[in-house]
C-alpha cells in the first residue's frame, strides 16, 4: 500500500518538474516569490509602523496628560492667588469667577485626553489603570468645587480674609498629595512609553537586518537556481549573436534544455546554418558574376583593341586616300601645265602629255569606283543580276583588262583551263572581284614572275583560283586580310591600294552563297567563317617553274573563290 501511494506522488513530482523546466513557469515562480517577498515585507513594516505608531500615541498622550496636569495645577495656584486678593479687597470677588472657571476649563480638557486615552487602548489593564486615573481626577475637581463654596461663603463674613486662608489650607491639606501623586503617575507612563518606543527600534533594526539578510539569502538562492542558467544561455546567445554578425556563420549554441529560450537557441542554430548556406551560394555566385565580368572584360578589351584597330585603318585609309587622289592630279595638272608653257607644243610632247593624263585619270577613275564599290558593299544598296556565265569568257576578259598592267611590271598572266565550266553569278561583280584579286597578284609579284587563272569543278562547288609566284603574306598578317581597309605592315606608297580589295570580294562571294580563302608562303590558310565542314578552301600549291626575280623561286599567294554550282549540266560555248 505504501508502495502503492508513492507511485502518484512520484508523477505529481515528475510533473512538476517538467512544468518548470519551462522558461514561463520559472519567470512566474520567480514574480510569485518577488510579491510573497515584497508583501511579507510591506505587511511587516505595516505591523512594525502600528506598533511603533502606538507606543509613539502612548508617549505624545503621557506627555500631553502631563503638561495638562502641569497646567491644571497653574490654574489652581492662580486660583488661590486671586481669592486672597478678592479676600484683602473691601467688597465684591473681582476676578474670581474667571480664575474659576480657567480652573474648571483644566479639568475638563485633562478629562477629555484622558477619556480619549482610555477609548484607543486595548488591553483591559491599561484601561483599568487609566480609568483610576480618572477617578484621581473627579476627586481632585470635587474638592476644587467645594473650595470654590468655601471661599465664595468666606467672601460674604466679616472675616472674610481669614475664612478664605482657612479654606485654601484645608484645600491644600486635601488636594495636594492626589495631584503630586497623578504627575508622577503620568511622568512614569512617559517614561514606560519612550522605554517601550526605544526597545521596539532595536527590536526593528534587529528584524529589519534579519530580513535584509533572508531576502538575500533568497535572492542568491533564485538566482542560482534560475537566474544564473538563463543569464549565462542569454549571454551566449548574445555572443553567438556578435560573431554571426562578424561572419561567422558557422557559429552554433550548445541547447541543453527544453524551455523557450533552449527553443530559441534552436532556431538560432537553424537561423545561422541558413545564413551559412546563403553565404556559400552568395559566395559562389560572387565567384561566377566575377568570372562573368573577367570574361566581359576580356571581351571588351578585345572590342577595344579592334575599334582601336579599325579606328587607326580608318585614319590610315583616309590618308592613303587622300594620297591616292592627289598624286594623280598633281601628275595631271603637272603634265597639263608642262604642255602649255610652251607657245605652241609639239604633237609628240602633247601625245606623251595626253598619255600620262589618261592613265593617271583611269587610276583615279579605278580608285574612285573602289570607293564606290564599297560604299555600296555597306548600305547593301546593289542587287545582283544572276546568269550563267561561261568562266572561261570571264578569264579572258580579266586577262585582256589587267594584260597592260602586268606588262608593265614584266609579269606573265596565264589562264588555265577552263572550257565548259559554268557559274550563275553577276557577271559585272564577280569580274570585279577577279580583277582585283589579279591587281593584287600584280601589286606584290616580283618582275619576271607569272600569275595563273585556274578553274576547275570541285565536291559540286565551282572554285576559281588566282595564284601568284610573289613575296606572300606575313603569318601574322593572314589572318586581318579579309578586314576592310586593313593594308599590313608593308601597305603603303602609291599604287598600294586602299585595303578594300579582299573585304570587297568576300562580301561579293558570299552575296553569291560563297566563300573565299587565302592561303600564302609562312602562313597558315585562311577559311571563310561561314564555311563548314572539313573539306579545305584551296587546293594544294602546285609548284611551277619559272623565274621569281630577285627573290627566287617563292611558293606565293592563292586565293581560291568557291561558288555553288547552281546548273551542273548546262555548258556554255566561250564567246568569240
Amino acid at each position: 500500500m505504501l508502495r502503492l501511494s508513492f507511485f502518484p506522488l512520484r508523477k505529481r513530482l515528475a510533473a512538476l518538474r517538467g512544468r518548470m523546466s519551462s522558461l514561463r513557469a520559472r519567470m512566474a515562480l520567480l514574480l510569485a516569490v518577488a510579491v510573497l517577498v515584497t508583501a511579507v515585507s510591506a505587511a511587516s513594516l505595516v505591523t512594525a509602523l502600528g506598533v511603533v505608531n502606538a507606543e509613539v500615541d502612548r508617549l505624545v498622550s503621557a506627555q500631553q496628560r502631563l503638561e495638562l496636569l502641569s497646567g491644571l495645577s497653574g490654574r489652581i495656584g492662580d486660583y488661590a492667588l486671586v481669592a486672597l486678593q478678592a479676600a484683602q479687597a473691601p467688597d465684591g470677588l473681582g476676578n474670581l469667577p474667571a480664575a474659576g472657571d480657567r480652573a474648571r476649563e483644566a479639568f475638563r480638557r485633562f478629562e477629555t485626553a484622558l477619556g480619549e486615552d482610555v477609548a484607543r487602548l486595548t488591553d483591559e489593564e491599561q484601561r483599568t489603570l487609566m480609568a483610576a486615573r480618572s477617578r484621581t481626577i473627579a476627586r481632585l475637581r470635587a474638592q476644587f468645587e467645594m473650595l470654590d463654596q468655601r471661599v465664595k461663603v468666606a467672601m460674604i463674613t466679616p472675616q472674610r480674609a481669614v475664612g478664605v486662608r482657612l479654606a485654601l489650607d484645608v484645600f491644600a491639606a486635601g488636594f495636594g498629595a492626589p495631584l503630586g501623586q497623578a504627575i508622577e503617575e503620568e511622568r512614569a507612563s512617559a517614561q514606560a512609553a519612550q522605554e517601550a518606543v526605544r526597545a521596539l527600534r532595536a527590536r526593528t533594526l534587529r528584524w529589519g537586518i534579519a530580513s535584509v539578510v533572508f531576502a538575500l539569502a533568497l535572492a542568491a538562492l533564485i538566482y542560482h537556481r534560475l537566474g544564473r542558467s538563463l543569464i549565462r544561455r542569454v549571454a551566449d546567445v548574445s555572443a553567438a549573436a556578435a560573431a554571426v554578425a562578424r561572419g561567422h556563420t558557422d557559429t552554433r549554441l550548445t541547447v541543453t534544455g527544453h524551455d523557450e529560450l533552449s527553443l530559441a537557441m534552436a532556431r538560432f542554430n537553424r537561423m545561422a546554418m541558413q545564413l551559412a548556406r546563403r553565404e556559400a551560394r552568395l559566395v559562389a555566385d560572387q565567384q561566377h558574376l566575377q568570372e562573368i565580368v573577367d570574361a566581359r572584360t576580356a571581351e571588351l578589351r578585345a572590342a577595344n583593341e579592334r575599334l582601336e584597330n579599325v579606328d587607326q585603318a580608318r585614319r590610315r585609309f583616309f590618308t592613303d586616300v587622300s594620297h591616292e587622289l592627289r598624286t594623280p592630279l598633281t601628275v595631271i595638272l603637272g603634265e597639263a601645265e608642262v604642255t602649255l608653257r610652251p607657245a605652241a607644243p609639239r604633237p609628240d610632247d602633247m601625245r606623251a602629255a595626253l598619255l600620262v593624263i589618261q592613265a593617271r585619270a583611269r587610276r583615279l577613275h579605278r580608285r574612285v569606283e573602289d570607293l564606290l564599290r564599297i560604299a555600296r558593299s555597306e548600305t547593301g544598296q546593289i542587287e545582283l543580276e544572276r546568269r550563267p556565265v561561261a568562266v572561261a569568257d570571264l578569264f579572258a576578259e580579266v586577262a585582256e583588262s589587267m594584260r597592260p598592267v602586268a606588262a608593265a611590271r614584266r609579269l606573265t598572266l596565264e589562264s588555265g583551263e577552263a572550257a565548259g565550266v559554268t557559274v550563275e553569278a553577276d557577271r559585272e561583280w564577280l569580274r570585279q572581284v577577279i580583277e582585283g584579286l589579279v591587281a593584287n597578284a600584280v601589286r606584290h609579284s616580283f618582275p619576271g614572275g607569272s600569275i595563273r587563272l585556274e578553274a576547275a569543278v570541285e565536291a559540286g562547288e565551282i572554285v576559281l583560283r588566282v595564284r601568284d609566284r610573289g613575296e606572300g603574306i606575313p603569318r601574322d598578317e593572314l589572318p586581318h586580310v579579309f578586314e576592310r581597309f586593313w593594308r599590313g605592315a608593308r601597305g603603303g606608297g602609291e599604287g598600294s591600294g586602299f585595303g578594300i580589295g579582299l573585304a570587297l570580294a568576300k562580301w561579293v562571294v558570299e552575296r553569291h552563297g560563297g566563300t573565299i580563302g587565302i592561303e600564302s608562303a609562312g602562313g597558315a590558310p585562311v577559311r571563310d567563317p561561314h564555311a563548314d565542314g572539313e573539306t579545305p578552301l584551296l587546293a594544294p600549291l602546285s609548284p611551277e617553274a619559272g623565274s621569281a626575280g630577285a627573290g627566287g623561286d617563292l611558293p606565293g599567294t592563292c586565293v581560291a573563290i568557291r561558288l555553288p554550282a547552281v546548273l551542273p549540266h548546262v555548258t556554255l560555248e566561250p564567246a568569240q
